[in-house]
């Protein structure tokens, strides 16, 4: 009797076992993203150049690194975009040393995501090969370099320009600066 009792037990549990592996549960999960309002530009690093003067003109490079961070997401109809400007100083040896006006070239202009970040790469349609950086010895106005149309740059990106110097064989030897403004503005 204890047999047969046994075995319409263990039945049971075998039949309970399979009845409850198959109830599935369906859970819905809802999350929100908040557009922020971060829109920013960032020079990277400290450019530098150097050269020995040869008695011919010469023309070094430096890499001016921006990042650019569009934390604005997109809302529904949203257009968004980004451009930026650049202007700078005369290079001045601070002793009345100076190079031309016409001294700094954009010779071309890289873009990559930045360091821990996903984004969207900007769809530029600035002409920024051979672009000439505006210089006097007070900035004067901005020329825009890149953009980001609608939709696009999105996230951290890490633009990267390279600047050709074109240096007189004539100059006098010393350290010579120039403040470069880069300035990010809303808009596509």
């Amino acid at each position: 009797m204890r047999k047969p009792l046994l075995s319409a037990c263990l039945a049971q549990l075998a039949i309970l076992a399979t009845a409850s592996m198959a109830v599935a549960a369906t859970i819905t999960v809802n999350g929100t993203v908040t557009a922020g309002s971060t829109l920013t530009a960032t020079g990277v690093g400290s450019p530098t150049f150097n050269l020995t003067l040869n008695g011919v003109d010469q023309t070094p490079t430096y890499s001016l690194p921006v990042s650019v961070v569009d934390a604005r997401g997109l809302a529904s109809g949203a257009t968004a975009g980004w451009n930026l400007t650049i202007t700078s100083t005369q290079f001045n040896d601070g002793a009345g040393h100076t190079f031309p006006t016409t001294a700094s070239t954009m010779t071309v202009v890289a873009t990559a995501c930045g360091a821990s970040s996903t984004c969207t790469a900007p769809t530029n349609a600035v002409s920024n090969t051979n672009l000439g950086i505006p210089a006097a010895s007070v900035a004067p106005a901005a020329v825009k370099y890149e953009n980001a149309a609608a939709a696009t740059g999105l996230g951290t990106n890490t633009i990267t320009a390279t600047v050709q110097v074109a240096v007189p064989a004539n100059v006098f030897a010393g350290t010579y600066s120039s403040t470069v403004t880069v300035a990010i503005v809303a808009g596509p």
